[in-house]
């Protein structure tokens, strides 16, 4: 049964609403779906009745293909609710991974100012020889859920640190990985030299002007020094002569 509306307005807005909501239903994020702020109050009325047809076509639309939810063939399945579910199983599901190590399950009771583990029972803590730990019967502990805010917060940080010396170390060893690079260019310096060797021998040699010659038979002895840099087979100077 379609509604009665006051104005021609209101129902030209509800006929172009009803017509397009499949269209609709398929860019609407969440938050406005469970909302509909942009929505009067008349359609809100309408899309969160789960036995009005408008609402379902709605809802079908919008939880199938956004929602993940399996069409159904009745026709008072209330969809909304099967999205919320779905939702919930979903966070159910992560929160029960939460587990909180005995370790971090302590706190300082605020009854009698001692330290408290109130979530398990520990031999130790309840025979407590030497009167450190609290024996209130219902004590006054931070909640479990700080807690476990706190153990992640802890490990959190631990992972910060461990970063910050890494990065502190790959910074060293870029520092370390230039130098050797460094080292590595100079080192092609010395098949260089020995190139050169007969270029120097030939201006030692046949050069016209006397002071040139001078100078390449210095070079020549610089060059001498890296001779045997490339020869395989030279003299051992630890050899020791058998007797």
């Amino acid at each position: 049964m379609e509604p009665v509306f006051n104005t021609r307005s209101d129902f030209i807005r509800y006929s172009a609403f009803k017509q397009h909501i499949s269209l609709l239903s398929l860019f609407l994020d969440l938050k406005n779906v469970n909302h509909f702020s942009a929505l009067s109050k008349y359609f809100n009325n309408i899309l969160n009745n789960p036995r009005s047809d408008f609402g379902r076509i709605f809802w079908k639309n919008w939880a199938v293909k956004n929602g993940g939810i399996k069409a159904f063939k009745g026709k008072n399945i209330n969809f909304k609710f099967k999205l919320m579910k779905a939702k919930l199983d979903v966070h159910l599901k992560k929160a029960k991974r939460n587990k909180l190590t005995t370790w971090n399950a302590r706190g300082m009771c605020e009854n009698c100012n001692k330290m408290c583990y109130p979530e398990k029972f520990e031999i130790h803590l309840f025979e407590d020889r030497y009167d450190r730990f609290c024996n209130c019967e219902i004590t006054n502990c931070i909640s479990k859920l700080e807690m476990m805010k706190r153990e992640i917060a802890r490990e959190k940080q631990a992972i910060i640190m461990k970063e910050r010396v890494l990065i502190y170390e790959l910074k060293r060893i870029g520092v370390r990985m230039e130098k050797v690079k460094e080292k590595e260019e100079k080192l092609k310096s010395v098949s260089f030299v020995a190139k050169m060797k007969l270029a120097f021998e030939n201006v030692k040699e046949n050069d016209r002007y006397k002071s040139i010659r001078t100078q390449a038979g210095r070079a020549l002895k610089q060059i001498g020094f890296f001779n045997n840099h490339n020869v395989k087979e030279r003299k051992n100077a630890n050899y020791r002569a058998e007797h």
